[in-house]
């Protein structure tokens, strides 16, 4: 059992302690339990402010690892934390990324990412667009994010549910011991079945207003792209866009009657710049380009004279993978990794870019089925 990863779950449920604080403390120790033995002047040298380290010492002989791994087993909850190199890269880069993730249902976070936002107090054209694009979106093999909210969260994930194999991904603002709001609790049960939820905080933490605004940053930078769908002029949804920029992601936007109160934050977002989303196209000519541009030049031996006229949009290592659905029209992952020869990372950029451009379609059991070159002709 690594202790280390326990240290972290302890210290993120004691006031005080946020994603800053353990970070750093996570930086300056390979091991992190050395933490337990260190006298008070060491603490202060290490950042730690008075009332943390009171607060630390007057709870870290509760400190029982065996405990929470039992606690965490009994409930089904899984976790990372920054100690785990499976750790989301996307939530690492972060400028405060949260010391540790739980979850329920299956990690997916190589999957393209679109996070589909917007106001409670929908309406029933908001939420309309939610619906369908989320499901036109998810059928593409984009897992669709969002927070579980009433309006149009809720929304975009029940559309995200709409189609076979469509994933969705919920962001909490408490622990998994609550829920909230909870009307949703079938909509959150076929989530953990079909896709995942996360949460930052330990599962005995009930939502608050201050854990959102932390709950949206997660949102964001999970996302490759943020797609807003109604938002009042003080809505929560503007600070998921703030911390979108922040991260360096693009975000679009849906124009909105100017008469309603839940289109002005939308509507002003279109004004400073924000991409303008009328249809699907929008957003996968986007992921397709964003996508392209993030793949490592040296992961992939372009050579021209490779390449044929019937794959004009293909380098070596995609044809060497499509050629392989010439032979067998369904193909399991782990024969996709054998055959290839490819690095696990670089198949699964391939495998996302083919299904965007829906030349294969993922199938239950981690299975792929070819469904055609048309996508890749071009047109006389």
């Amino acid at each position: 059992m690594d202790i280390n990863q326990f240290s972290v779950i302890f210290l993120n449920d004691l006031n005080g302690f946020g994603p800053k604080t353990i970070a750093n403390l996570i930086k300056k120790f390979d091991d992190l339990n050395k933490l337990w033995y260190l006298k008070t002047k060491t603490l202060k040298n290490l950042g730690l402010s008075s009332d943390q380290i009171k607060i630390f010492n007057k709870n870290k002989d509760k400190f029982r690892p065996k405990k929470i791994k039992k606690e965490l087993k009994n409930k089904n909850i899984k976790f990372l934390t920054l100690y785990n190199d499976n750790y989301p890269k996307k939530l690492r880069m972060i400028y405060d990324p949260p010391p540790v993730i739980f979850y329920q249902g299956e990690t997916n976070f190589q999957l393209p990412a679109v996070a589909i936002i917007g106001s409670r107090n929908s309406t029933v054209y908001g939420r309309k667009i939610a619906f369908s694009t989320a499901s036109k979106l998810a059928k593409l093999g984009i897992n669709i994010i969002s927070g579980l909210a009433n309006g149009i969260d809720s929304t975009a994930h029940k559309g995200a549910l709409s189609v076979e194999l469509g994933i969705t991904t919920a962001i909490l603002g408490n622990g998994f011991d609550f829920l909230y709001p909870s009307q949703n609790k079938l909509l959150a049960q076929k989530i953990t079945e079909n896709g995942l939820m996360i949460t930052e905080f330990n599962p005995n933490k009930p939502p608050k207003a201050k854990h959102f605004p932390r709950r949206n940053r997660i949102i964001s930078a999970l996302a490759d792209l943020i797609l807003v769908i109604e938002a009042g002029a003080k809505s929560g949804t503007l600070i998921t866009v703030d911390y979108a920029l922040e991260q360096g992601k693009e975000v679009m936007a849906v124009p909105g009657n100017i008469d309603r109160p839940n289109s002005i934050g939308a509507n002003r977002l279109l004004k400073k710049g924000a991409a303008v989303f009328t249809q699907v196209s929008d957003v996968k000519d986007y992921l397709s380009a964003y996508l392209q541009q993030k793949q490592d030049k040296n992961d992939f031996v372009i050579n021209s004279q490779k390449l044929n006229t019937l794959y004009p949009k293909l380098n070596a290592a995609e044809i060497k993978v499509l050629k392989l659905f010439q032979h067998e029209v369904e193909i399991y992952y782990d024969d996709l990794l054998k055959l290839s020869n490819l690095t696990e990372t670089i198949l699964d950029q391939i495998l996302v870019k083919f299904e965007l451009m829906e030349l294969i379609i993922r199938l239950r059991g981690k299975k792929y089925q070819f469904k055609g070159l048309q996508k890749l002709i071009q047109p006389i």
